[in-house]
């Protein structure tokens, strides 16, 4: 046991130490503080430690088979450090001004290169082409052809500006975006120091009216109708971009001796800076898909492009010019998006999301965002004030790829269903659509809508497509909303046979005229007269039967059975659709509570719904739907796009798609007999699609339809026809709509070129090489 001198000295040997640690320690502070202060203090605002994101490659897209429809090419982007670019920099619009006129020279190269290759494409493909009819397809932008194919993979090296201004680059300007809200609330916001005096004038207004007189919507919260200011009414481009000018003149030392071009460009950058936050906490991406020649000119002269980083990141890439309204559009995120509920926002609220992100705006980009969207990592670097590098890069979030999603789409029926619609319906100049679907599951093999557009240029020729009568923008495949025609006759024969009104026994003369009610009703689709049971009246698509047949019936009831079919409801597809309506006395009380002027449901309007005329108005993949459900026995799918989602590397599932059941329809089988042998001989000899399949070599079974459209003041057709193959074992659903078509025999070449594609029909090795290119991503 210790002794007391001994633990004192001990206890002494310790305050001793503890006294030695603590002198040195002030030392230390006393060195730092006093002696070096300055120093230190110099050193850590000459070093700066910045934050960058490291970019991840959003999710692929492919075919039923593996092929890809959408993917990634690795390109390179040039990154403004804000604190070592921007902050205090006199010469940055120097610099800009630099970058931005070597990009567009890029640009213009790239797209001149680009139009060479396709010239030569297109030289290629002439020499091995036929000209007969069917292949002298258009060959303007909306139409998808072997040219476009051949050289959209290479759109995406074309470089360009991030230029989220929604005004066109050029005098005179315009507003060139849908949507404008992101624009006028940076008016707003900014319209006492832009000097925007009517915006200002109408915001104060609008504040005031809300004090005092208040508005509240439906569900009685209150409006503030200072957002509800469109200040884009009150302002014009050119006043917007001349209010700019000036601040940027004044208050950031923009030159002011700019041409107008120049100063367009530079507008829309500071404004793409400010939309997007550039700060020290978050960089600016200036241009996208920056050549390596490019690249190597900014490191040999590093000294003049301080604070500019060079990143490598993955660029949407288009492997297909066709399905561009089923793939969709990508977009910078919109203030609206970021802090609203618009387009699946608020997305400041979601993980994995920065202001600067793109996410899906339309298709199943928009409709699988939160699964094909990647999660950028980050990484910290500490600078000195020129913007080099003096500490090595970490990385301290790792990226996330996106997942991959597998569509139900077959890439060669899709691309010989639009090729087939531009070659065939050009001459009529409206538009039309076609759906094939898998009748045993729902699964939709193709899915086309023209007149189209180039995915791959969809912002270049934004304008060009928003000015287009047409409106190539709208899928009319499931958002055009079309009378059925004689295509509705198979849902009255139906509904008559199981409601007991008519049996297989009953039979009806026409004679061309149908009176009812002081009114005469015609049929023009024979030419002499006939007596007919219901298999003949769906071969020779005798309106004076279905008028029978629909007067018994009533519209009440008819209205009950259309609904069955899932006519005029949604479907509940993955991408945007319209509902329709089903013909009857609820649809038209509804119209009548909207407009008393409209006449009540009547008499007459039972025989007109009873053909597919009167208020009806389906989607062609409603149709096709409902045709399906009939050759399956009675099942109604929900129609789906997405056969599968994989990992980012494919080894695993994300998410599989079992077929969804929306309905069961009891049909007897003595109905669906009667029904099947009137489509069977609607394309036998004689019937009115006999003159393209009678020869076929295989059975198919259909019903054409003819619609009377009013429209703009003009009156025209439009023809559709629904198809099915094999008629012993279906295992396709077709419906094409033409407007303008005039008949449905008209569009059933349509049908066939679809039916000759996905049946192999003169192409024995087809079958073989689908089998081999669905094994790759099992």
């Amino acid at each position: 046991m210790l002794n007391k001198p001994q633990l004192f000295r001990r206890l002494l040997a310790l305050c001793g130490l503890l006294l030695l640690c603590s002198s040195v320690a002030l030392s230390q502070l006393f060195q730092l503080q006093l002696l070096n202060g300055e120093k230190y203090v110099r050193r850590s605002a000459e070093f700066l430690t910045t934050t960058s994101t490291v970019s991840a490659a959003r999710g692929e897209i492919l075919d039923r088979y593996g092929r890809p429809l959408v993917t990634n090419n690795t390109g390179f982007s040039l990154v403004l450090i804000y604190s070592s670019f921007w902050d205090g920099n006199d010469k940055r619009f120097d610099t800009l001004l630099d970058l931005t006129h070597r990009i567009q020279t890029a640009a213009v190269d790239a797209t001149a290169k680009q139009n060479a290759a396709k010239t030569a494409a297109a030289t290629d493909t002439s020499s091995d082409t036929s000209a007969d009819a069917t292949d002298s397809t258009d060959t303007s932008s909306d139409t998808p052809t072997d040219t476009a194919q051949a050289v959209s993979a290479d759109t995406a090296a074309i470089p360009s500006i991030n230029d989220r201004l929604p005004i066109t680059q050029s005098a005179p300007f315009t507003y060139n975006s849908a949507s404008l809200t992101e624009l006028s609330g940076y008016m707003k916001d900014s319209a006492k120091s832009l000097g925007l005096d009517a915006v200002t004038a109408a915001v104060d207004a609008a504040k005031q009216a809300s004090e005092t007189d208040p508005k509240t919507d439906e569900n009685g919260n209150t409006i503030d109708q200072a957002a509800q200011v469109d200040a884009t009414k009150l302002v014009s481009p050119t006043e917007f971009i001349n209010a700019m000018r000036a601040y940027m003149e004044k208050n950031l030392g923009m030159p002011t001796d700019l041409s107008l071009a120049d100063a367009r460009t530079m507008v829309g950058i500071y404004y793409s800076m400010r939309t997007v936050g550039f700060s020290n906490q978050a960089t600016y991406t200036l241009a996208d898909n920056v050549p390596m020649d490019l690249i190597a000119y900014i490191k040999e002269h590093s000294a003049d492009f301080q604070g500019i980083e060079i990143q490598s990141e993955a660029v949407r890439q288009y492997d297909t010019a066709t399905a561009a309204h089923l793939l969709g559009t990508i977009g910078s995120l919109t203030s609206d998006e970021w802090n609203s509920d618009k387009n699946g926002g608020p997305y400041k609220d979601k993980t994995g999301y920065q202001m600067s992100d793109l996410i899906g705006k339309s298709g199943l980009e928009s409709a699988l965002e939160s699964y094909l969207h990647s999660t950028a990592g980050s990484r910290t670097v500490e600078t000195d004030l020129g913007g080099s590098a003096i500490a090595e890069q970490t990385t301290a979030t790792a990226p996330k790829p996106g997942d991959n999603v597998i569509t139900t789409i077959d890439l060669d029926l899709q691309e010989v269903a639009e090729k087939s619609l531009a070659g065939n319906l050009s001459a009529y100049g409206k538009g039309g659509a076609a759906v094939a679907l898998d009748p045993n599951t729902g699964e939709v093999l193709a899915m086309a809508s023209y007149p189209t557009y180039d995915l791959a240029n969809y912002n270049k020729n934004y304008a060009s497509i928003q000015a287009d009568s047409r409106h190539p923008e709208v899928n009319r495949a499931t958002s055009g909303v079309y009378p059925p025609g004689s295509t509705f006759k198979m849902v009255t024969a139906i509904a008559g046979l199981e409601e007991g009104i008519i049996s297989g026994d009953t039979y009806v003369t026409c004679t061309g005229t149908y009176e009812y009610g002081g009114q005469t009703f015609r049929c023009n689709n024979h030419d002499t007269p006939m007596t007919l049971n219901v298999t003949d009246a769906l071969k020779y698509s005798c309106n004076s039967f279905f008028y029978t047949v629909g007067q018994k019936l009533t519209g009440e009831h008819l209205e009950q059975w259309t609904k069955k079919f899932g006519l005029g409801t949604a479907t509940g597809i993955e991408v945007g659709e319209a509902t329709g309506q089903a013909a009857g006395p609820t649809y038209r009380e509804q119209q009548r509570k909207a407009d008393p002027a409209i006449r009540e449901w009547q008499g007459g309007d039972d025989l007109n719904a009873a053909i597919g005329q009167s208020d009806n108005g389906f989607t062609p993949l409603q149709l096709a739907n409902y045709v399906s459900a009939i050759v399956n026995g009675g099942t109604l799918y929900k129609p789906t796009l997405v056969k599968s989602i994989k990992s980012y590397d494919y080894s695993s599932f994300m998410k599989t798609d079992e077929s969804e059941v929306l309905g069961k329809i009891d049909i007897s089988d003595a109905t669906r007999e009667l029904v099947m042998q009137g489509m069977s001989e609607v394309t036998d000899e004689g019937g009115t699609a006999g003159s393209v399949f009678a020869d076929y070599p295989i059975k198919v079974g259909g019903k054409t339809g003819t619609a009377e459209m009013f429209e703009n003041g003009e009156s025209f057709d439009n023809g559709l026809f629904i198809a099915f193959a094999p008629f012993d074992n279906p295992q396709i659903v077709i419906c094409v709509v033409g407007e303008g078509a005039g008949h449905g025999a008209y569009v059933a070449p349509i049908v066939r070129d679809m039916l000759d594609e996905y049946f192999s029909v003169g192409k024995s090795d087809r079958a073989a090489s689908r089998q081999a290119e669905n094994t790759l991503i099992r």
